[in-house]
């Protein structure tokens, strides 16, 4: 309806353009009042965070979390590990360093660029020198000459994909031109597994990533500071402690953990590979290879539910199987352990039989299947499975982009392996690669970085023409029979430990590395060492900035008497490596071999700033200190290292000698017992433990400190005699000639050894053989009258007197007045005066 002309408009009741006007201000007013207090409650604890975080960061307090840092060598800025990047992961007392890098902040224009992410593996372990990286260097380089290839090795003991993520993001601005990862076989075990001892365990994935931005902060780090003071790790825990720490963390096949960790995997693996694609860095994954045939399970379980009548019953058929198979019956055993398997066919232990079954029986892919299945059902999971390696597979042929490739390490190593099980010949162990094993791995990566290289610089070499031989990388390198025979005393050692010690091949594996170390014992003698050296310097000649050949070779000219070019060495690596704590504290070693104490305190200053958990290079100052007889100062460091480390039983044994020669005699007493309560696992200074031990009188320690000392230093004959003189001592004579015995397998020329072996053998009543012992002596020796006298009586003892007097007569040339010589001969000419 239209209104008329000069009426006005109706309004409802209370409803006036007025109070519309009133309205909106006061609604605007108190939208205003809410943001204000919103802003309020979360603006002011942010700001306090924030400035809290400040204060701690201008305090000091706490650690950069960055794989890498900034420096400066030769006045040029430069990226230098983070020795305390893994305390994020690890907790200080447990993380691993990183290998020393110098990594100039410019990429050169005619450099290529390429980064390793891995575990220990890919680290390179037991001699990162030999490992992925270096190997991978090597061969480019030598395949392009004209190209320099800088390979960067972020790989670490203990990681998994948790921590590689954010390794790699640290890794953006490199302007890397390729990524290698290869990853796998911690991801069970590692920082946030399912059998992790590090923290908590499979967390969801956004919180673990919330977990590690937390800790990134001064603030995350002061919170966990507090949890860890309130919450003591037991024992074990407090320290790194190998494989053996995780013997309680057994994780079976159809652990309802185990789909998060493949998820975890999975999701990690793209996001590292879309970081390193938004940067510029192509990609090559490569699947991971096990030791197959050679690594028996390090633990099995029985299937759930599995009824007492039917696992007695199982145990007989098992048993009958393992019966068969040690009499090399391979076909009964096999079908005892089918009939087994038909009852519980979980047990990895039972597949892995099967496999050495149908490999004896010349049946490849049986064989292989069933040390797959042992590898995959093994609940202590420290190797990369058959899942792992699908992800990879599939994760490269999903994405669509040619930057991203596959190296299938896992299949070339099958094909390249005995009835397509790799084994002992391309491992040390379970995951850790012999020089040749690295070799193949970095060929089967190489042939693929190759497709991802630029044309400028494939062009130098022929696609038709093949990858350096072994040969050239071992050259390159300087790899020589010295360090080969270093890598298995290295994992001799380790085989000695649980979980290696469960393994039910572990004395057959223990057997072979024994073997392997007696070809090569000439190869730890001084002109092994020399011809170590020669082909150091030879590589040097060629690319004398190798901080690790330099590295190399300081520890060589160190073993051969060199201090002078193991100085010049050592210096020249820590000059290219300026954030290495071992290369500042290797330095330090071999200044103070020289007496040169000042010097050596410097050094040991140095590796301590650079890695604050260096109980070692504390241990080395406070000696150097004691030696320049600043006693107080040595006492102070002495303790910094125990409050660093209360178990670090050298400190312990250091300090009490100290002690002891200021005739603090209860202190001594009390620091003495500590460093005995404390192993000590290092060659030198169990060594010296183990003299002081037995200078104090306390044999029983000693034996078993010569015990292992044995383990670490198996080809040592020496060491073999001296722990029979030790027993000896104790009274335990069979122990002690056994001992003996071992030494001369070692050397069969130790005068020493023969000459303590007749003694017992004689002291035994076994004249005839005590003959044969001393007979050798005077041989090798013949002017030794203790070996004469002795042979002579144990002549005497077999009625063999005429010969008896000849060995006295022999002594009596030498030393007329000898007595016991004199006594025998005359009774002895008085009875064959009497005889017919």
């Amino acid at each position: 309806m239209k209104q008329s002309p000069g009426k006005k408009k109706a309004t409802r009741p209370g409803n006036t353009a007025g109070t519309e006007a009133s309205i909106q201000p006061a609604t605007s007013g108190r939208l205003k009042t809410w943001i204000f207090r919103l802003l309020l409650a979360v603006g002011v604890p942010l700001g306090l965070l924030g400035m809290v975080e400040l204060v701690l960061r201008l305090v000091g307090f706490g650690y950069p979390t960055s794989f890498f840092l900034p420096a400066e060598r030769d006045g040029q800025p430069v990226l230098v590990q983070n020795n305390q990047f893994g305390w994020r992961f690890f907790g200080p007392a447990m993380a691993r360093l990183p290998e020393p890098i110098c990594l100039p902040r410019q990429k050169g224009t005619t450099t290529v660029r390429m980064v390793v992410f891995g575990e220990s593996a890919a680290l390179g372990d037991p001699q990162p020198r030999f490992g992925l990286a270096r190997m991978l260097q090597a061969m480019l380089e030598l395949r392009y000459p004209g190209t320099h290839f800088e390979v960067v090795n972020t790989g670490i003991v203990a990681i998994n994909s948790n921590v590689i993520l954010p390794i790699a993001r640290d890794c953006r601005g490199l302007d890397a031109d390729v990524w290698v990862i290869y990853m796998g076989n911690n991801e069970v075990v590692g920082p946030f597994g399912a059998g992790t001892v590090f923290g908590q365990q499979s967390l969801p994935l956004p919180l673990i990533r919330a977990n590690l931005a937390l800790k990134a902060t001064r603030i995350g780090q002061l919170l966990d500071s507090l949890r860890q003071s309130i919450q003591k790790p037991p024992l074990d825990r407090s320290e790194w402690g190998g494989m053996e720490m995780f013997l309680n963390q057994q994780v079976a096949a159809d652990d309802p953990r185990m789909p998060a960790v493949y998820n975890h995997f999975e999701q990690n693996l793209n996001d590292i590979i879309a970081v390193g694609r938004s940067h510029g860095a192509s990609v090559v994954v490569s699947t991971v290879a096990v030791n197959l045939a050679n690594c028996a399970p390090f633990a099995s379980a029985h299937r759930h539910h599995l009824g007492s009548a039917d696992q007695q019953r199982w145990e007989t058929l098992s048993q009958e199987g393992i019966a068969a198979q040690a009499a090399g019956q391979f076909a009964a055993a096999a079908d005892w352990y089918r009939q087994a398997s038909a009852i519980d066919n979980d047990f990895a232990e039972l597949h892995y039989r099967q496999g050495e079954c149908a490999m004896a029986l010349g049946q490849a892919d049986p064989a292989r299947e069933q040390f797959t299945q042992a590898r995959d059902l093994d609940t202590l999971r420290f190797r990369c499975d058959r899942r792992l390696n699908q992800i990879m597979r599939q994760t490269v042929s999903q994405r669509a982009d040619s930057r991203v490739t596959l190296a299938d390490a896992e299949s070339v190593f099958a094909a390249h392996s005995t009835a397509g099980s790799p084994g002992d010949d391309l491992f040390y162990e379970h995951v850790h690669l012999t020089f040749e094993g690295n070799y193949l791995l970095a060929s089967t990566v190489a042939q693929q970085v190759e497709k991802l290289l630029p044309a400028t610089v494939t062009a130098h070499a022929p696609a038709s023409q093949p990858l350096p031989s072994l040969a050239d990388c071992a050259k390159r390198l300087a790899w020589t029979d010295w360090d080969r025979q270093e890598a298995f005393a290295e994992i001799h050692a380790r085989l000695q430990e649980p979980p290696f010690t469960h393994q039910w091949n572990h004395s057959a594996e223990l057997a072979r590395l024994r073997q392997s170390l007696d070809r090569l014992a000439a190869a730890s003698q001084l002109p092994g060492i020399n011809t170590a050296r020669q082909a150091c310097r030879n590589a040097l000649a060629t690319v004398s900035d190798d901080a690790i050949l330099h590295e190399q070779l300081a520890n060589l000219d160190d073993q051969a008497g060199d201090l002078a070019g193991a100085t010049t060495n050592a210096e020249q690596a820590l000059a290219l490596f300026p954030a290495s704590s071992e290369d500042a504290s290797k330095l330090g070693v071999i200044l103070a071999k020289q007496h040169r104490y000042q010097d050596a305190v410097a050094a040991f200053h140095r590796a301590f700033q650079l890695n604050p958990r260096d109980v070692w290079a504390l241990q080395n100052l406070a000696q150097s200190l004691n030696d320049l007889g600043q006693r107080d100062e040595a006492i102070r460091e002495f303790r910094h290292a125990l409050a660093v480390n209360p178990r670090f039983g050298l400190a312990w044994l250091s300090l009490g000698s100290v002690f002891e020669h200021l005739g603090r005699q209860p202190e001594a007493e009390e620091c003495y017992q500590r460093a005995v309560q404390n192993r000590i696992k290092r060659l030198p200074e169990l060594t010296t433990l183990t003299q002081f031990c037995e200078r104090h009188g306390w044999r029983e320690a000693a034996a078993t400190n010569y015990d292992e000392l044995i383990v670490l230093n198996p080809s040592d004959a020496s060491l073999y005699v001296a722990a029979g003189q030790n027993l000896v001592a104790l009274g335990r004579h069979a122990e002690a000639e056994k001992r003996y015995v071992e030494a001369l397998k070692l050397a069969p020329n130790s005068i020493e050894a023969h000459f303590l072996l007749g003694l017992e053998l004689g002291r035994d009543g076994r004249a005839a053989d005590a003959t044969d012992q001393f007979r050798e002596v005077v041989r090798i020796r013949p002017g030794l009258t203790e070996a004469h006298l002795n042979l002579g009586m144990a002549l005497e003892h077999q009625g063999k007197y005429v010969e008896a007097l000849a060995q006295y007569e022999q002594v009596l040339q030498q030393n007329p007045d000898n007595a016991l010589a004199l006594s025998h001969t005359q009774v002895l000419r008085q009875q064959l005066k009497q005889s017919p």
